[in-house]
């Protein structure tokens, strides 16, 4: 399928979501197949540098689900998360397992876990949006929790929104029976399908981990025009068409440029400082926006990160809606969900106004991180 075609596709948010249905299970049986020997090269590095592992009695992190795709969130979730265990874990090793190098040969590479791991070794997941039934990460979720039943599994911020009844199930089934697990949820909608869900499970409300950035950086930027930053997947309520009649209205009170949130990294090691350092370019480009208007989670987060005010459009889920609350609730001035399209030029009109300079965001996040290591050592 040719892109421009793929593009048509997306521009119909209803056919939009039944692409993504299809894409999610004939796709990645497909796209399984195409790619297996380059995920098995992953798999056969992944078990070399495993087996240079010695049977060390020191603590170990086996971090699951370390994303290799160029979405700036995940991205950013993954080294805010990295740093994290580095400054709570500091004598830890830590073990990046990304999922497509578990999913091409899942029991060789558990089998090398169980000759490594120790009682007092940590699991922790990568989070996200990676519960849906169908992700590349529900392996390692299940397969972690039925074969190290006695190892701590902490669920790092993870939104929820089943695409696959069969995968719920086996979700259920697997990830409920480690009764040592901490999930994390990322919305308040989450956590109440893990409730259910997962009732033997200690379930937990706690923001995305990218927030805990708030409050980290100073921006003294001029401020000029407006960013436009939608996506173009599955979860987009709006048209293609529909977003560029927004981008029309907004040009008639400023500048307007366009974005997304997955980028072309040119080749750079996403492990890399040149990565990290990619990243808060693109939060220090945000801080030179009089707003952002946005329908990604971590384009509003970045927005906020910048000191930046950002008027949030709705999804097809309640990700994003319910990730804004976080900070209206800790009474955040900068942040606005728009009902419908037809009111967002008056709200950026509004914030263009009343914070000519931006306006910093409440840094709500600090006490959940800084308590988050006593309540694993509680586990």
């Amino acid at each position: 399928m040719n892109n421009k075609l793929k593009m048509a596709i997306k521009s119909v948010p209803f056919v939009s979501g039944i692409a993504k249905g299809v894409n999610r299970t004939v796709g990645i049986t497909v796209r399984t197949a195409m790619h297996y020997p380059a995920m098995r090269k992953l798999n056969n590095e992944l078990v070399d540098s495993m087996a240079r592992l010695d049977k060390t009695s020191g603590m170990r992190i086996w971090y699951f689900g370390v994303p290799t795709h160029p979405n700036l969130g995940d991205q950013a979730q993954k080294f805010v998360i990295e740093k994290w265990l580095q400054n709570n874990y500091s004598e830890a090793e830590i073990i990046k397992i990304p999922s497509k190098a578990f999913n091409a040969g899942t029991s060789r590479i558990v089998r090398m876990i169980q000759n490594l791991i120790r009682p007092n070794d940590l699991i922790v997941m990568q989070s996200g949006h990676t519960m849906d039934g169908l992700h590349d990460d529900e392996t390692p979720h299940r397969l972690a929790s039925t074969c190290f039943p006695d190892n701590r599994i902490v669920f790092f911020p993870t939104s929820i929104r089943f695409n696959s009844k069969r995968g719920k199930e086996l979700d259920r089934k697997a990830i409920g029976s480690h009764v040592n697990t901490l999930f994390l949820a990322r919305d308040a909608v989450s956590a109440q399908i893990a409730r259910d869900l997962y009732p033997r499970l200690d379930v937990r409300l706690y923001p995305d981990v990218v927030t805990s950035l708030i409050g980290k950086y100073s921006f003294d930027n001029q401020r000029e025009g407006v960013l436009l930053c939608a996506r173009n997947d599955g979860e987009k309520l709006y048209s293609y068409a529909a977003i560029d009649k927004l981008a029309s209205a907004l040009s008639g009170l400023c500048d307007v440029s366009r974005t997304d949130t997955t980028v072309k990294w040119d080749g750079i090691d996403l492990d890399s400082h040149d990565a990290w350092t990619g990243i808060e370019g693109v939060i220090e480009s945000y801080s030179q926006k009089c707003v952002i208007v946005t329908d990604r989670y971590h384009g509003t987060i970045f927005a906020r990160i910048a000191g930046t005010p950002v008027v949030v459009l709705k999804t097809n889920d309640h990700k994003v809606v319910s990730g804004a609350k976080w900070f209206t609730d800790a009474g955040d001035e900068g942040i606005v969900v728009a009902d419908n399209l037809e009111e967002v030029p008056g709200l950026v009109s509004a914030f263009m106004k009343r914070f000519p300079d931006g306006v910093s965001a409440p840094a709500f996040a600090a006490d959940y991180y800084d308590g988050l290591k006593s309540v694993i050592e509680e586990m």
